[in-house]
Formats: structure tokens, C-alpha cells, sequence
């Protein structure tokens, strides 16, 4: 579980330093183990805001992409 919470430490990084994609690939590879990263609270938290228009996020999280 460990190894999971420096996986989004770094996706945390990525979206700060403007790497939309490089945090996404995190994302959808914490997706696939065992961890808290769950589609649900990526939907609402907060650190996700600058993700919210990347068409490839919003797939990721089941939301309608235009």
C-alpha cells in the first residue's frame, strides 16, 4: 500500500508541474491495484481540479467526453 501512496504523491507532482498526461498514466495504473485511489474520490478531490477538462481523465473517471 505503501508503494501506492508514492504512485499518487507522484501523479500529485505531475499535475502541479503541468505533466496532465504523465499524472494520468499514474492514475490509471493505481487504478488496477490495490490502494485508496478509487474512481469515486478522484471525481471529487480536489487535487484532480486541473485535470477536470483532459478528455482522457474524464474517460478514465466515467464522465462524458466532448
Amino acid at each position: 500500500m505503501y508503494g501506492a501512496q508514492r504512485l499518487g504523491g507522484l501523479a500529485d507532482v505531475y499535475i502541479k508541474v503541468n505533466e496532465p498526461e504523465l499524472a494520468i498514466d499514474q492514475i490509471e495504473y493505481l487504478l488496477t491495484i490495490p490502494s485508496y485511489y478509487h474512481v469515486n474520490i478522484l471525481r471529487l478531490h480536489p487535487s484532480c481540479d486541473p485535470l477536470r477538462n483532459n478528455p482522457r481523465f474524464r474517460k478514465l473517471i466515467g464522465e462524458p467526453v466532448s
